[in-house]
């Protein structure tokens, strides 16, 4: 069955689907009905145009989803330590009682934002990753999102459980989407992840987004950090023509550790949207981002990152920088870093930079016999090492190396 963005497409999906999980998708449905379309006069939304979305030209089918899944195999040696890596129409299937207890607890149905309602009423693919207690995943585990097809929408969904003392590395890949060239309405994708890791958990995460033009693509990702826990994440965004992440840390145990870092590459006329928060809702607790990006002809991005500090979370360590590196006089960027703090003994630091390439570093480099497109590929190799470094799996760090040459130094 294919059909348009309504009810009656969110209770073919959720049919056969137990009583809880129709009921989260019903408030998220009811919520998405409530909101308006947001517009350039919102505050979060006044730099970027989204008047091209059409959300009633758009078809979601039930039975091929335009978001397909795939997942690396589980080795058995993991399967047999109690390891789950499987996609969600099995993870319910098989693990119901498991999703109960963390799907939509992070990510709430009934959260006041329409893209992230929608998805919430309407996702269909996505994937299961669950470590227990003490147990290590040497291995990598990939799961890649393809979008299929022209005029679609699609709704991916990522849970991720890490238990106490477990530790796991999960690669994420966004891509595909209408050819180039295409025309019609643009297609959506709306994701949203949730993550929890436990007491002395460890989890290394690596996501990347590469859809072709034509794409909206709308992304919460939340992870929920523990007592002694740590969360190392990088994120690549690259592809599609409007872009919005929400990321959140949320810091609930001493000793928890959060690095978030990030790098964006924009060109033509590519608009991104970078909301991230460092929600430290217990003392004596770490958290570091570090969002890079680079701009080129008309693009646009607009980075604004908060800090927040409850009430007694004394001893909080925050650290929030955005860097931007633009290649055109026609770029438009926008950062806008904020610090909520409601403790006073801690340390908080935060800070935002705009630059460009610096002549006489080009000048520098050429004289060593470096071509001029060398030269830049170089300093804005230089640029983002930072981010880049912290990705541990080598092929993934490659192919965002390779994404981000293959964007700054296009002749056309």
């Amino acid at each position: 069955m294919t059909t348009g963005l309504t009810q009656q497409t969110l209770e073919a999906i959720a049919s056969g689907e137990p009583g809880w999980l129709k009921s989260q998708r019903l408030a998220a449905w009811q919520t998405f009905e409530k909101l308006p379309l947001p517009t350039k006069r919102d505050l979060q939304w006044q730099r970027f145009d989204i008047r091209a979305l059409k959300l009633d030209k758009l078809a979601l089918s039930v039975e091929q989803p335009a978001i397909r899944e795939r997942l690396t195999p589980l080795p058995p040696e993991l399967s047999k330590k109690g390891v789950i890596f499987c996609d969600m129409a099995t993870a319910l299937a098989k693990h119901g009682d498991v999703l109960k207890d963390y799907l939509g607890k992070s990510i709430a149905p009934d959260e006041p934002a329409k893209f992230q309602a929608l998805h919430a009423a309407l996702w269909k693919s996505g994937a299961f990753l669950y470590v227990p207690r003490n147990i290590r995943c040497e291995l990598p585990l990939e799961v890649v999102y393809e979008m299929v097809g022209q005029n679609v929408a699609g709704f991916p969904h990522t849970l991720v459980v890490v238990e106490p003392g477990a530790e796991a590395t999960l690669v994420q890949k966004f891509i595909g989407g209408p050819p180039i060239g295409s025309n019609g309405a643009p297609s959506i994708h709306a994701s949203g992840t949730e993550v929890f890791v436990k007491e002395g958990g460890h989890l290394h995460y690596i996501s990347e987004q590469n859809f072709s033009p034509n794409v909206y693509d709308f992304t919460v990702k939340r992870a929920h950090v523990a007592r002694d826990a740590e969360i190392d994440w990088v994120l690549g965004m690259f592809g599609a023509s409007f872009q919005r992440y929400d990321v959140e840390c949320i810091m609930e145990g001493e000793g928890g550790m959060s690095f978030m870092y990030a790098v964006g590459v924009l060109d033509h006329n590519q608009q991104f949207g970078q909301f991230t928060k460092q929600h430290h809702k217990t003392g004596n607790t770490t958290s570091d981002l570090m969002f890079k990006n680079v701009l080129r002809d008309s693009s646009i991005s607009n980075y604004t990152g908060v800090i927040k500090v409850e009430k007694n979370a004394n001893g909080t360590n925050a650290y929030q920088a955005n860097r931007n590196l633009v290649l055109s006089k026609d770029v438009r960027c926008d950062t806008r870093p904020i610090l909520e703090i409601e403790s006073n003994q801690l340390r908080c630091t935060h800070g935002a930079t705009v630059g460009q390439l610096e002549e006489e570093q080009i000048f520098y480099l050429r004289s060593r016999g470096l071509t001029p497109e060398l030269a830049r590929d170089v300093l804005i190799e230089a640029f983002l090492d930072p981010v880049l470094a912290r990705i541990q799996v080598e092929a993934v760090q490659k192919e965002f190396a390779k994404l981000v040459h293959d964007k700054v130094v296009r002749k056309q």
